[in-house]
């Protein structure tokens, strides 16, 4: 367990950018899955104009 917490404080910046980009990347992919005109998706991922 020590030697798991000295690699998180040694590695913690590489790690945190990891899960930066992947929320990036998660982000991007769920816009361009919202901008589709695609009509059998729900009414979840519809843009609802206001």
């Amino acid at each position: 367990m020590s030697n798991l917490m000295h690699w998180l404080g040694v590695n913690g910046n590489i790690l945190a950018v990891l899960i930066a980009v992947g929320v990036a990347v998660l982000l991007a992919c769920c816009l361009e899955c919202s901008n589709c005109g695609c009509r059998e998706k729900d009414d979840l991922f519809k843009r609802h104009e206001v």
